[in-house]
């Protein structure tokens, strides 16, 4: 529909933006942006970022670059869209035409997207490789991609606004570039660092939320929330008023044009500033693992909360030079808290407190149990919370962000704690641990130190006669050879509803001595194997079990790597997904196993049908290449970890342990009894990553902590904190890489063996020598002898040439492959674009033809 005066809005957005789209189209200069755009994002990605040494199957590596890429990009894209100096016949006629300014501005910006969302698409590439190479969750990649195009976009909107009031297109091109780049810098930690006073610093921080990058990064995490939609919409539409203000005065000047448009930008940015302030917390969660949404346990320990209960936030919130990863930790910890406090019903009271140290908020934190933290700056800061209800209470001292993955466990299971009419108690049958460590992480066993967060855990020597009463749960962690007081102790508490939890392991290597007698399931009972074969779960002796198709890369002494087959990880096809205990779990990592024979329908982890095994004492003297090499699959799937449910019968019914007057024979509930094949997976350097600061919270490195809780969770009675604890997030490795570096052909892997033995035979027996002749150091031998040593080194010289070669070529292997991904990427997106250009030239020149 038209008017005298012109078409109506709509058509002439429509008219814009098919005019304009027609000239970016077949514009040179679009060609010349979307190569160098790709070409700089992929070199970025691949070359700068060094995509493989991430290890990690999402977007992220390319989302870090893309918004300072864009913000160079983008301006030379826009700065001749309205500028006087580039006014061709084209755009001349459009500014005269009667034309409402803003269906100029919105159509030129329809117009541009489009080419900008080609471009983006043109990306593609890369998603292709990431699945290739591992296993991404979906979700967060299309997340990726959507943050990616709200901030192309918007980007672009500044731009027109740049060529709309400047004069010439590199006018157009430095505004642009210096309003992106004020508003990139909003989100920059540094801005608080050179605040002179705390005030100044806590307004630097307000102008987080300003960054485009950061509501990008908040929408690539997976969390598609209402405030990041409001964020852009308003930095587009006001670009675009912006933009309409501008492009008047050339069809009507005026003295008051200036004035307007700084007025109508202010008012536009608090607009903005208010609408994202206001809006609803809720997001919509698009992982896969629903990172961001309350586990419905949660809300249930949360509206079962008495009336009253209180969480109270104390961090350093105006503190100046917090980093700006703390500050966005602590803005998801007090997200979340506020969270909970909304759904729990009014139960809830949460509170935050701005705790300076050295202030008056500092002895409520103190008083509350919040850890005071040193920064590299040398200043400290708080960062905790306290939970109370009553004359009950708890602290979480420091809410390190190395256990965001653990965020919500760690704030539900304080709040359980103010539920719980007692804390359950758990006991430890262990020698691996002295029972006077009261923290239990000397010996590498900081999953004790996780357990005691919850329980009282009691540490019980193996040697001992029998368990305290009272104990809700009972793990036996590498105590195979029990007393059999101790192990009627034991039955009882089954009997009585108390859980069990035997880790029994073929090869421990924190104890090898533990390795000199293997225990059997027998007639009698006398060792721990023989209470799990009553319950129902027979142990299958020192067999080793090994599975090359879950083996991960194993360096030897002399920090040669390998797959080996002995130390597997574990994936969801091979994690029973029935399970409440590991329904949750992905990724688990298990040392040199043993195997169970139990009911299909215990089974929790098992392998896949090639699996294999070998005795422990053989893998003992073996190099782990050596023992890769001898692998043999035969005999099916192994399961390494079962859990059966009671009622169970006394294992020592009729026996003279079993007292008439206090015997139990039958079990009275369905207890559980758990059995994994290993003790060695809960230890640190296989449960946890590494890290430089002793006194930090250790980062699990996989999910063996959550399964090793929830076993005790699910023991002891009790299940709200299991589906919390599972949901740890999921790593996503390039599983390609290390396929690569396990295809190694046989004849390779036998060769390097053989010349691995000969080597280790000889250094052997070498080695031995200043011993028997009772010297320090080869260099006191006689000089024949030393000859004689240096003839068998030289001798190896084969062997060590045999080892590097195939070790070359399993590099060669890989490098090869990363060679050809790079430089696939590096082409792929740039074909794409003179692909396109050259379609969209095709169709123009038939266009001409008819």
């Amino acid at each position: 529909m038209t008017s005298p005066l012109g078409p109506s809005w709509p058509a002439a957005v429509g008219a814009v933006f098919r005019h304009q789209l027609r000239l970016l189209a077949h514009s040179r200069l679009t060609l010349v942006f979307q190569l160098a755009f790709l070409i700089a994002l992929s070199t970025a990605t691949f070359l700068i970022g060094d995509f493989f040494a991430a290890d990690d199957a999402s977007l992220d590596p390319m989302l870090g670059f893309l918004p300072w890429i864009a913000l160079v990009f983008i301006p030379a894209l826009a700065m001749k869209a309205f500028t006087n100096r580039s006014l061709d016949r084209e755009r001349e006629l459009l500014l005269t035409l009667p034309l409402p300014p803003g269906a100029i501005a919105v159509g030129g910006w329809l117009a541009g997207s489009v080419v900008l969302l080609i471009t983006l698409a043109f990306t593609a590439p890369l998603a292709a490789t990431i699945l290739w190479l591992g296993a991404p969750d979906i979700g967060a990649m299309a997340s990726g991609y959507v943050g990616a195009a709200f901030l192309l976009v918007s980007f672009y909107a500044v731009g027109l606004f740049a060529s709309a009031v400047a004069r010439s297109e590199t006018g157009a091109f430095t505004i642009a570039l210096a309003i992106l780049f004020a508003l990139m810098m909003t989100g920059w930690d540094g801005l608080g660092r050179i605040a002179p006073n705390a005030s100044v610093s806590q307004l630097f921080d307000g102008l987080e939320s300003a960054s485009p990058k950061f509501w990008m990064e908040r929408v690539a995490a997976g969390r598609f929330e209402l405030k990041a939609l409001l964020f852009f919409a308003g930095v587009i539409a006001l670009a675009l008023l912006g933009t309409r203000g501008a492009l008047q005065p050339r069809r009507t000047p005026g003295l008051r044009a200036a004035v307007r448009l700084s007025v109508g930008a202010a008012l536009g940015a608090a607009a903005i500033s208010a609408a994202v302030a206001g809006a609803p917390s809720d997001a919509v969660d698009l992982t896969a693992s629903r990172k961001f949404t309350l586990s419905p346990s949660t809300l249930e320990i949360a509206a079962g909360l008495p009336k009253g209960a209180r969480v109270d936030l104390y961090w350093s919130r105006s503190l100046p030079g917090v980093p700006q990863s703390v500050r966005a930790h602590a803005a998801q910890v007090a997200e979340l808290l506020r969270l909970i406090a909304g759904r729990s019903g009014g139960r809830l009271v949460f509170e935050e407190h701005d705790a300076i140290p050295g202030s008056e908020g500092e002895a409520p934190a103190v008083r509350a149990g919040v850890r005071r933290m040193p920064l590299s700056s040398g200043d400290a800061l708080f960062f905790g919370a306290s939970f109370t209800s009553g004359d009950r209470s708890s602290t979480i001292p420091y809410f390190d962000q190395r256990r965001e993955g653990l965020l919500e466990y760690d704030v539900a299971t304080n709040l359980a704690g103010l539920v719980r009419s007692r804390t359950p108690r758990v006991g430890v049958v262990t020698p691996l641990i002295p029972s006077s460590d009261a923290s239990a992480t000397e010996g590498g066993f900081n999953a004790i130190g996780e357990l005691r967060r919850g329980y009282d855990v009691a540490i019980i020597p193996a040697f001992s006669d029998r368990l305290p009463d009272g104990l809700d749960a009972v793990i036996v962690m590498g105590a195979t050879f029990l007393k059999r007081e101790m192990l009627y102790s034991i039955d009882q508490a089954v009997m009585r509803g108390a859980g069990l939890i035997v880790m029994i392991d073929p090869r421990l290597r924190l104890s090898p001595s533990s390795e000199k007698a293997t225990p059997y399931p027998s007639a009698d009972v006398d060792d721990i194997s023989d209470l799990l074969a009553r319950y129902g779960v027979n142990y299958l002796g020192d067999q080793v079990v090994g599975d090359m198709a879950l083996a991960i890369p194993v360096a030897d002494a002399a920090q040669r790597i390998g797959a080996f087959p002995y130390w597997m990880r574990f994936g969801e096809n091979q994690i029973s997904r029935t399970h409440a205990v590991t329904a949750g779990l992905r990724d688990l990592l298990l040392i040199e196993p043993g195997a169970f024979s139990a009911p299909d329908a215990s089974a929790l982890i098992r392998t896949t049908e090639n699996a294999g095994a070998a005795p422990g004492r053989e893998l003992e003297s073996q190099t782990p290449a050596t023992a890769a090499d001898g692998f043999r699959p035969g005999g099916g799937a192994r399961v390494v970890a079962a859990e059966v449910e009671g009622p169970f019968s006394s294992a020592f019914s009729g026996h003279p342990e079993a007292p008439a007057t206090k015997h139990l024979e039958r079990s009275a509930s369905s207890s559980a009894v758990f059995a994994i094949g290993d003790v060695d997976w809960i230890l640190d350097p296989f449960a946890y990553e590494e890290q430089t600061d002793p006194q930090a919270p250790r980062r699990p490195r996989n999910d063996n902590v959550a399964l090793f809780l929830n076993m005790v969770e699910r023991a002891a009675g009790g299940g709200d904190l299991i589906k919390i604890r599972s949901r740890t997030v999921a790593r996503h490795p390039l599983v390609r890489v290390a396929e690569i570096a396990r295809s190694l052909p046989e004849e390779d892997r036998a060769a390097r063996a053989a010349a691995m033995a000969r080597i280790a035979e000889i250094e052997k027996r070498i080695a031995a020598l200043p011993a028997a002749a009772n010297v320090v150091d080869l260099s006191q031998l006689p000089a024949d002898v030393q000859t004689r040593v240096q003839q068998l080194r030289d001798a190896l010289a084969p062997d060590r040439m045999t080892v590097r070669a195939v070790d070359q070529r399993e590099r060669q292997a890989v490098e090869v492959m990363r060679s050809r991904v790079i430089a696939a990427n590096l082409v792929a997106g740039p074909a794409l674009a003179l692909a396109f250009a050259a379609f969209v030239a095709a169709r123009r020149r038939r266009a001409k033809s008819v």
